[in-house]
C-alpha cells in the first residue's frame, strides 16, 4: 500500500483502498468450512495466483503463524493515504476470513457488532470522519448491510462484481441474492467490472496467472476500456499490485488519460449513480 500511495501521489491520481482493520486468518472458520462440506465440488473460478506466490515464504508464514492485525496496526499509513487525497473505505469487520466464509447468514446484530468493533479505529485515522464506502471480504454480502451501514454514515457498498446485467458483455454476474433494503436505507452499489470471472479474482493477478506479459495486459486493458461504459472499476490486491505492478499501473493510468477518461475515487462513481 505505501508504494501504491506513492505512485498515486506522483501521478496525481486518487486510489480507493478498502482496508481490513482486523485480522486476516481464522483457523476455526477454515476448519469448520472443511468439516461442514468435505466433499462438495469446488466452484469454478478464474485463474489466480496462490497465496504463497503473492506473499512469498516470509509473508505466508507470518500470516499463517502470527495472524497479525492488518489495518488496525497501520493507522499511520491509513491516515497518510487519506491526507494525500486517496479514499479509504472499510473492508469487513474483526476477521477477513470469518466474514468471507460466514457473513451471508448474519443478521443485523452480528453485522453491527463486527462493524462497531473496528469502525472507531478507522474513523479516528480519517480525522474522526466515517468512511464513505464499504466492501465485503470475498464479496460475501448480507441483506443486513444497509440497515447497519447507512445510520453510521456510509454512502455506498462495493459488493457487486462482473459485467452489468443487460450490458451484452460475456461472463457471469455475481450480484448477491438478497431482498431489497428499505428505501430510506438503501445504499448505492458500485460494480467492479474489470476483474477475473467467475470468482471476482483481482484484475492484474488474474491476467498474470494466465501468463500475460506487460504488453498483453496493456492491450487487454485498452480493449476493456473501449466498451462504452461511463465508468470502469479496476480491482487488485495491494500486496501484489504494490510490489510487482507499479510500472504497469502507471502505464494503465496513461491509457486512461489518453482515452479521455480520468481516475476518480469510488465515492464519485457512487455519487453519480454509475454502476
Amino acid at each position: 500500500m505505501p508504494a501504491l500511495v506513492g505512485l498515486g501521489n506522483r501521478l496525481d491520481v486518487p486510489f480507493t483502498f478498502f482496508v481490513n482493520m482486523g485480522r486476516a486468518v481464522s483457523r476455526r472458520a477454515f476448519l469448520r468450512e472443511r468439516v461442514s462440506s468435505p466433499v462438495s465440488p469446488s466452484r469454478p473460478q478464474a485463474a489466480k495466483l496462490s497465496a504463497l506466490t503473492k506473499l512469498g515464504w516470509g509473508g505466508y508464514l507470518k500470516a499463517a503463524a502470527l495472524n497479525p492485525i492488518v489495518g488496525g496496526a497501520a493507522t499511520g499509513l491509513v491516515r497518510a493515504a487519506h491526507e494525500s487525497g486517496h479514499e479509504i473505505g472499510l473492508h469487513g469487520g474483526r476477521n477477513h476470513a470469518v466474514w468471507q466464509l460466514e457473513a451471508s447468514d448474519w443478521g443485523a446484530a452480528r453485522v453491527a457488532a463486527e462493524i462497531d468493533a473496528v469502525l472507531p479505529t478507522l474513523s479516528r485515522a480519517l480525522g474522526d470522519t466515517c468512511p464513505q464506502g464499504f466492501a465485503s471480504p470475498g464479496w460475501t454480502s448480507t441483506p443486513a448491510l444497509d440497515e447497519v451501514l447507512a445510520p453510521r454514515g456510509f454512502r455506498y457498498v462495493a459488493d457487486l462484481h462482473g459485467p452489468e446485467p443487460g450490458s451484452g458483455k460475456s461472463g457471469p454476474t455475481h450480484d448477491a441474492e438478497r431482498p431489497d433494503p428499505p428505501a430510506a436505507l438503501a445504499l448505492p452499489r458500485v460494480r467492479t467490472q474489470l476483474t477475473g470471472e467467475p470468482g471476482g479474482v483481482a484484475y492484474l493477478e488474474h491476467l498474470r496467472a494466465r501468463g500475460f506479459a506487460d504488453a498483453d495486459i496493456l492491450r487487454r486493458f485498452e480493449s476493456d476500456l473501449d466498451g462504452g461504459a461511463r465508468a470502469m472499476v479496476v480491482y487488485d490486491h495491494p500486496y501484489h499490485a504494490g510490489l510487482r505492478e507499479l510500472t504497469v499501473i502507471a502505464r494503465m493510468v496513461g491509457i486512461v488519460r489518453s482515452a479521455g477518461f480520468e481516475v476518480v475515487p469510488l465515492h464519485e462513481v457512487a455519487r453519480d449513480g454509475v454502476t
